[in-house]
């Protein structure tokens, strides 16, 4: 490992290649948590929605 690193191409993929990856994945983390957020609204209206009127 340490020689790949010592290549022009281990430099590229731990300087760019990676950070860019952990970028990629918090974007995607952060779009999962959103539709997560809007699935539990919607649940939680449809669950209100199929509910009988208490009297």
């Amino acid at each position: 490992m340490d020689e790949f690193m010592r290549t022009g191409f281990g430099r590229k993929f731990f300087e760019r290649d990676i950070p860019q990856l952990l970028g990629s994945l918090a974007a995607i983390a952060k779009q999962l948590e959103k539709m997560n957020e809007r699935l539990d609204k919607l649940n939680a209206d449809r669950e209100e929605g199929s509910r009988p009127e208490q009297p």
